[in-house]
């Protein structure tokens, strides 16, 4: 009997081990899942972007800096044309004026109300202007 308490004793101790190890293992796994998803989460977060000269935030998916009116512009300039083409533009308020009336008279651009054309050109020129 004594014999048999022992070697049940080391199989107890054995089993016992056993369920340590594996409940290691497993929180290692579970630790190390969270840790990557983690990192997959900060990858696809996109990365802040400054305008160098005014210090300003751009948006990311635009490009187009994040100032006094930009909701305005992404509103009505942003669903024509590529951002691309503002960014590259540089204009005072007068050209910037004139591009938007040879896109009214020739491509069909709406005619804005004053307080809207304003703010666009005023973005336009503080933002984008030479």
């Amino acid at each position: 009997m004594n014999r048999f308490m022992r070697v049940l004793g080391q199989i107890a101790f054995v089993i016992v081990l056993d369920a340590l190890v594996i409940g290691v293992i497993y929180y290692e796994a579970e630790r190390s899942k969270v840790a990557l998803a983690n990192a997959r989460a900060e990858a696809a977060r996109p990365v802040a972007m400054f305008d160098p000269r005014t210090g300003l935030e751009l948006n990311h998916r635009t490009r187009l800096i994040m100032g006094d009116g930009y909701p305005v512009v992404e509103r009505e300039c942003a669903q024509c044309h590529p951002t691309q083409i503002i960014r590259s533009y540089r204009a005072n308020r007068e050209e910037w004026l004139d591009a938007i009336r040879w896109m009214q008279a020739e491509k069909g651009l709406k005619t804005f109300d004053s307080k809207t054309e304003d703010t666009i050109l005023t973005y336009l020129e503080n933002y984008y202007g030479r």
